[in-house]
């Protein structure tokens, strides 16, 4: 089951997403990137995900703010 990761869009906003290897429905993935739509800014970017060693507590809390829809 797909958990919530914590990704950085293109603009620098973090948000939380659904992430699964080899499976979106609601992005076009690119490599380890993807394009989907960020929820901070309301438009298409590309998003990858954060690095459990650069998830500050800052970091974490701004992501779990901003939650995308949950599809995978």
């Amino acid at each position: 089951m797909a958990e919530w990761t914590v990704v950085r869009c293109s603009g620098g906003a973090f948000y939380e997403t659904k992430w699964v290897p080899l499976a979106s429905f609601k992005a076009i993935r690119l490599g380890a990137k993807r394009f989907q739509r960020c929820p901070v800014h309301h438009k298409w970017e590309m998003a990858s995900q954060v690095p459990e060693e650069m998830q500050t507590p800052e970091v974490r809390e701004q992501a779990a703010q901003h939650r995308d829809s949950g599809v995978i």
